[in-house]
């Protein structure tokens, strides 16, 4: 049996341009239904979990047993981490932000569920909620910073990658496990545009890094 690479390529990125609009599509669902908040002395109990593999850097704070989140790839936070303008080693702090409004039903009618540990057991205190557009209190974020930053959360940077990466563990798996016949397609458009589209999604991974 021979396959195309070219098909097989084109398949993963149409994975990629799915998962690019259904992120694009969830962020504009969240933007129009976010809930602005102030916190006055909320408690900071961010942490930095590191190893040989990475660095992971979590942003907690606490109010009123309320407790709101958000996870970063190490030194990789983003623009609008360095726009939140607060003593990120405080104790405390005052600060606003945006939750979703479904989160923010969910506390009203008390339906946070509680965190668990690694071995599943539930601990004292609820799951935590996630913010965007974090600043200093009583000031709200930019319009277009805001929009990047839920992005951001909803692109999933690992599933993105490894989507671009998956056709190449197609190939060889099909090659070298599979003894299956790959070729290459001879048509410099289609090769041309499937080069472009892996650009642009490499471009979005970069900028989803960096906001």
């Amino acid at each position: 049996m021979n396959i195309n690479e070219s098909n097989i390529q084109k398949i993963t990125l149409s994975l990629c341009l799915l998962y690019f609009l259904f992120s694009m599509i969830q962020t504009i669902c969240d933007i129009n239904n976010l809930k602005h908040e102030n916190w006055k002395h909320a408690e900071n109990q961010s942490t930095i979990y590191s190893s040989r593999r990475s660095t992971t850097v979590t942003y907690d704070f606490i109010k009123d047993s309320i407790r709101i989140t958000r996870k970063y790839p190490g030194i990789l936070e983003g623009l609008n981490t360095w726009m939140w303008n607060i003593d990120k080693n405080n104790k405390k702090v005052d600060i606003s932000f945006y939750i979703k409004n479904s989160d923010y039903e969910r506390i009203l009618n008390n339906k946070l569920t509680n965190r668990k540990d690694i071995f599943g057991n539930e601990l004292n205190e609820f799951e935590g909620i996630p913010f965007f557009g974090l600043r200093e209190i009583n000031i709200y974020s930019n319009k277009l910073l805001l929009t990047l930053d839920v992005w951001k959360y909803n692109y999933n940077i690992l599933i993105a990658f490894i989507l671009l990466i998956l056709p190449y563990f197609i190939i060889f798996i099909l090659k070298k496990i599979m003894k299956v016949s790959i070729y290459k397609n001879n048509n410099s458009k289609i090769e041309s545009k499937i080069g472009e589209f892996m650009i642009f999604f490499f471009v979005l991974l970069f900028i989803n890094l960096i906001v």
